[in-house]
């Protein structure tokens, strides 16, 4: 699966959930040029918005959200929405047609992204970043991924750059069998191998399964950056893919472990969902979630095992010491402005004063009724939303209709993580509250890894990687079932080089040089 897609179902999980990313508070609004002049805010301004969705139903052009955005902000709002899984069809239609709506959506930067931008077709917004309150937060690191030739071209929303599914492990497992929390490839197989021959469920049978692992090695067990891709550098300094000593030594775990049969043995054509269930069953004792997150099915996992602890599995130190996670792009979904409002600075200004209010952060405890703002955005209480035990619910029916955050995304810069924070508020059962709890404070703690691939943008990886990744993990799918000898590994490596991967490597390195990218530990 890619980022992008886990990404995107992970938000489309959020907003149903929690609705973790609603702009509130009182001090919303420009500093400076979010303040226009009077004349220019008593001017009706039509606006052309096109972008993806995740709301189900889809968003309309005609609703009681879209009359409550044009009353508060004096626009003629237009609004066209297209379910997210089928949007990059219909956005290249609409970039080819040359009649490009005033704002566009994207998910992330990607090879159209880059294209389209270097043929002009968007506005450069350099000039705004430091206009508007809710622009200054965003790291600049998010900025330079956004860049094209130093031009910024998107307004990014926000994704904690520590989200992502982490590695869970049984924590009343380890307990039972009297096993300490691993630290390293060979601890931990030590406990997968336990978990999967030492009956830790005590129901007297051989029906547990040590550690999950789907088809397309998802997710692989890469418990530090130093492990995974993109992290260790070849001989001549260049950073590389999932292709140096640390890939090898995870490969060569998952081979040990599937001898043991600590892996299921048709874990090659397994989806990863069934995975899922598996563990919900409490059969499985190191898989992966992430705060917020619900394939994990709490409810279902308590029923099938009561006394079930689960804790995150820390990152592993790696041979250079270092230890932390891997961070994602900082961001999810931006928008752009078309290049034909260069000449319109009013219409400008009144799209970026609306992006600026619906863009701050709520805190956790601030998402009720009483903070104006947070319940205008999402449609009135006992419209577009319910309280439960003190937590926002959308109601999924109305929240379309009603709703302005259902238009206009609300994912404001979150300070000092505390938008993890609303997932242990948002836990509804004690032991989703446990996990949250228990994750949160590690991520607080974690220190993160940018990867080269998330500094940069390369044509060659945007066009070559799919293809490149598959063989990868085909290949070293054969010598983890015994289908390919280990000795094998630099002879793939080799393989991969011929197949494209040199050239890749090439340019992302020359990339980071020439732009002066700030990759790494953060």
């Amino acid at each position: 699966m890619t980022m992008k897609r886990s990404v995107s179902v992970l938000l489309s999980l959020a907003v149903a959930g929690s609705m973790t990313a609603c702009s509130g508070g009182a001090n919303s609004g420009a500093a400076d040029a979010g303040k226009g002049s009077a004349d220019a805010k008593n001017k009706k301004i039509t606006i052309t918005w096109f972008s993806g969705t995740w709301e189900n139903p889809v968003p309309g052009p005609d609703s009681e959200a879209v009359k409550a955005i044009n009353e508060k902000f004096n626009v003629d709002f237009k609004p066209q929405y297209v379910p997210w899984d089928t949007y990059d069809e219909k956005l290249s239609v609409t970039m080819a047609s040359g009649d490009i709506p005033d704002v566009i959506g994207m998910e992330l930067v990607d090879a159209n992204y880059m294209k389209w931008a270097k043929q002009g077709a968007f506005l450069p917004l350099n000039d705004y970043l430091d206009k508007y309150n809710s622009f200054k937060p965003v790291p600049s690191n998010v900025w330079d991924m956004l860049k094209v030739n130093g031009k910024v071209y998107a307004v990014p929303y926000f994704f904690n750059a520590k989200g992502g599914k982490k590695p869970v492990i049984r924590k009343d497992w380890l307990d039972k069998l009297g096993l300490p929390m691993p630290t390293n490839y060979e601890e931990l197989k030590k406990v997968a191998i336990a978990f999967a021959k030492q009956d830790p469920d005590g129901n007297g049978k051989d029906d547990t399964i040590g550690l999950g692992l789907a088809k397309n090695i998802y997710y692989s067990p890469t418990f530090s950056p130093y492990y995974g891709a993109w992290y260790e550098k070849d001989k001549n300094g260049q950073y590389i893919p999932d292709i140096g000593e640390g890939s090898k030594e995870v490969v060569k775990f998952l081979a040990d472990l599937y001898k043991e049969g600590a892996i299921k043995k048709d874990w090659a054509v397994t989806n990863y969902n069934d995975v899922f269930k598996a563990f919900n069953a409490g059969k499985v004792g190191i898989w992966y979630e992430e705060p917020g997150g619900n394939l994990i099915n709490y409810k279902t996992l308590a029923e099938n095992a009561p006394n079930a602890v689960l804790a995150p599995l820390p990152a592993f130190k790696a041979p250079d010491g270092t230890q932390g996670i891997r961070s994602l792009a900082g961001y999810y979904k931006m928008y752009l402005l078309s290049a034909k409002l260069k000449n319109d600075p009013e219409k400008v200004q009144r799209i970026l004063e609306i992006m600026d209010y619906f863009r701050e952060f709520t805190p956790a405890d601030q998402r009720n009724a009483k903070n104006e703002k947070y319940d205008w955005l999402n449609g009135k209480e006992g419209k577009g939303y319910k309280m439960e035990d003190g937590v926002p619910i959308p109601i999924k029916e109305n929240r379309s209709n009603v709703a302005p955050s259902a238009y206009i995304n609300t994912e404001g810069w979150a300070p000092n993580d505390q938008d993890l924070e609303v997932f242990i508020k948002g836990s509804k059962s004690p032991l989703e509250k446990q996990f949250n709890e228990s994750v949160v404070s590690y991520l607080k703690t974690s220190k993160i890894y940018l990867s080269p691939v998330m500094a940069v943008q390369s044509p060659l990886y945007n066009t070559k990687w799919t293809e490149l990744s598959q063989f990868l993990n085909d290949e070293k799918t054969k010598m983890i079932v015994g289908q390919r000898p280990f000795s094998d590994w630099d002879k793939m490596v080799d393989e991969f080089m011929a197949k494209g991967g040199k050239e890749v490597i090439d340019e992302v390195n020359k990339l980071i040089k020439d732009n002066n990218a700030k990759v790494g530990w953060q």
